[in-house]
């Protein structure tokens, strides 16, 4: 018997509903997914909970569409929520126990993990994971068992993310005006890791950028665990909002102008025509031109400024020296024309696009890049929620 799991997604631009099926053991597989824009959303934060709701039920709906179509109808009550947003944060804590007799044993090493689990978060802050890294034992650090070594105080490092509690209730409000549960609130850049890094890529050091609409996610993996992680406010919306300032345009001609004319290097789209076409947003409004040139220097200043704040980060960090792996991008923002070469050039670093490599069901094309978070997300409910069925699944034919 298949086990079926499901995944929201309340985002800037768009709301995603995803469902996925596996069987114990095997791998997982998107069986329907379905998107629309979102209403009464900003930065990934609710402004209107009933346009939020209204927005769930029409996706829910699409997902409904689909099953039918096969055959099939599922009586989805709960769902895993994926959250983003500038409100996420993940902090460093460190336990300590005792070594009891001088030689590290398992009792020991759970006591240090209970030690790390005490992080006091402000009663506004909802936990949403803890990420053991390494141990350090007498001062040495970097120990990824320390059972049976010899010492007295035994330290453990952790990542503990937290988001805003009260944005996260509004989600749960929002859902639940149809009658949806969120079983669990998961960080959007561990679930996009896990769904586009291997194990190969975590222990070399990988850095992950999650280009969304309302900001801009990143993790960093090294030595096999996530090591560090922020969301900085800047998104496909400034880029788009940038255009339609500098330009005069609407803010549908601008996303337009974004998605398929302007390119994030500067002069990057060669034998392109040095002019790109307007036609007027209103029966008042002439049909005009603009530079090309221009165009892309608007992209890529915004996007040069997003991605120098994210280099100095990782420099303070001292991390840049350990992505032996490169650079992974995901989100709707990997389908700008260029930005795999930005990135490149500013970090110093390869880059590709990530796909859902460890779920099937998504092919490998830029678009499948924006839903690796939700398919993260998925991943995460069939290892860690297997033979516990989210859905009752109603037999093929009765859905008509």
């Amino acid at each position: 018997m298949s086990n079926i799991y499901a995944a929201l997604e309340i985002g800037t631009t768009r709301t995603v509903l995803a469902i996925g099926e596996a069987k114990s053991g095997e791998r997982l597989r998107v069986t329907s997914h379905a998107e629309i824009p979102s209403t009464g959303v900003r930065k990934s934060q609710i402004l209107d909970i009933s346009q939020a709701t209204t927005s769930i039920r029409s996706v829910l709906r699409e997902i409904e569409k689909k099953q039918g179509a096969n055959g099939d109808s599922l009586d989805l009550s709960n769902v895993f929520l994926v959250v983003n947003g500038q409100h996420v944060k993940a902090d460093p804590y460190q336990g300590t126990a005792q070594v009891s007799d001088g030689r590290v044993t398992e009792a020991d090493i759970e006591e240090v993990r209970n030690s790390s689990r005490l992080m006091a978060l402000p009663r506004e802050r909802e936990l949403l994971d803890i990420v053991d890294q390494s141990y350090e034992l007498d001062g040495l650090a970097g120990i990824s068992s320390p059972k049976g070594m010899s010492g007295r105080v035994l330290k453990l490092d952790t990542l503990q993310i937290h988001a805003d509690a009260n944005r996260i209730n509004n989600a749960r409000t929002a859902a639940g005006g149809v009658h949806l549960e969120i079983r669990e609130p998961l960080f959007s850049m561990t679930c996009a890791a896990d769904a586009v890094l291997s194990a190969h890529d975590k222990r070399n050091g990988a850095l992950v950028i999650d280009l969304g609409g309302g900001s801009t996610g990143y993790a960093v993996y090294a030595d096999g665990y996530l090591v560090s992680a922020n969301v900085i406010g800047v998104g496909g919306d400034h880029v788009t909002n940038d255009i339609a300032y500098a330009f005069q345009t609407t803010q549908s001609q601008a996303e337009d102008l974004k998605r398929l004319e302007s390119n994030a290097i500067v002069g990057g789209e060669r034998g392109a025509s040095p002019r790109v076409q307007l036609t007027g947003s209103s029966p008042l409004m002439e049909a005009r031109a603009i530079s090309r040139r221009a165009l892309d220097t608007v992209v890529n200043l915004r996007l040069k400024e997003l991605f120098t704040i994210i280099r100095n980060e990782l420099e303070d960090q001292d991390l840049t020296h350990k992505l032996n792996a490169g650079v992974v991008i995901t989100g709707g923002g990997a389908a700008q024309r260029g930005i795999d070469a930005l990135i490149q050039r500013e970090f110093g670093l390869p880059v590709r696009t990530g796909y859902p490599s460890e779920v099937d069901g998504f092919d490998q094309t830029t678009e499948a890049a924006s839903f690796a978070s939700i398919a993260g997300a998925l991943l995460y409910a069939h290892r860690n929620y297997e033979e516990k069925s989210i859905f009752k699944k109603i037999l093929k034919g009765l859905f008509n």
